[in-house]
């Protein structure tokens, strides 16, 4: 009778039980080895795009199977207490449970997928590829901003995945604005040393023209993803 008792329980909460594999899932997805494999030998801007582009198109992968998941462990549940008399009467509570799991789930998804970013990296980084492949980069010459920090592909992060990239802050003769861009390690890009290297917000624009030189920077239009940078002649 026990074990009768608890295999009715299990078949009645299994669609709020399935939210968990589909979550271990996520998080597996997630995790730095994972992201460290999309990689793999890829150092450019091109290679690092293709893997920053994979990698979030199996986290959609993965999110619409949790979904599905769900909704198989809903509809067997669902199934199973319409067959047999003694629990017909709580089907209406196996579907709210399953509609309440099938809610929460589609939120947490959601959140990773519009705010994560994943939908808009796979966008951006699908343009980028195009653009490198086609030869249609962007060029622009360009001061450095003083500081770099090393940073994870684009999308949502774990506090655990590699750092193939180095972020600097640039801007044009404009000065409008200082935006990131994304300096693949490969190539060993920096600076001149020394504080007539980069920017100098301290000193007038005439005395930056005089004493710190511009670099000439190719990259992509949508995650600024830099292909080439060299010091511009004098």
């Amino acid at each position: 009778m026990r074990n009768g008792a608890f295999s009715a329980l299990w078949r009645l909460m299994l669609p709020f039980g399935a939210l968990f594999p589909g979550l271990l899932l996520i998080m597996l997805g997630l995790s730095g080895p994972v992201v460290s494999a999309f990689i793999g030998t890829s150092s450019d801007a091109l290679g690092l795009l293709r893997a920053c582009r994979n990698w979030c198109l199996l986290l959609c992968v993965i999110s619409i199977a949790a979904l599905l998941l769900l909704i198989l462990a809903a509809v067997f549940s669902i199934r199973w207490t319409m067959r047999r008399e003694e629990t017909r009467g709580m089907t209406g509570h196996v579907i709210k449970i399953s509609l309440v799991s099938f809610f929460v789930e589609a939120i947490l998804l959601g959140a990773l997928l519009y705010t994560g970013p994943v939908l808009s990296v796979i966008a951006d980084a699908q343009a980028d590829i195009r653009q490198i492949e086609s030869g249609e980069t962007e060029t622009a010459l360009l001061w450095m901003y003083p500081g770099s920090a090393l940073t994870h592909l684009p999308g949502p992060y774990s506090g655990e995945h590699p750092s193939p990239l180095t972020k600097y802050y640039a801007a044009d003769d404009s000065l409008q604005s200082w935006d990131p861009y994304l300096f693949p390690n490969s190539l060993h890009f920096a600076p001149e040393p020394g504080p007539g290297g980069v920017y100098a917000s301290s000193k007038s624009k005439e005395w930056n023209e005089e004493n710190v030189p511009r670099y000439q920077v190719v990259y992509t239009s949508r995650l600024r993803f830099v292909v080439s940078a060299e010091r511009a002649d004098d």
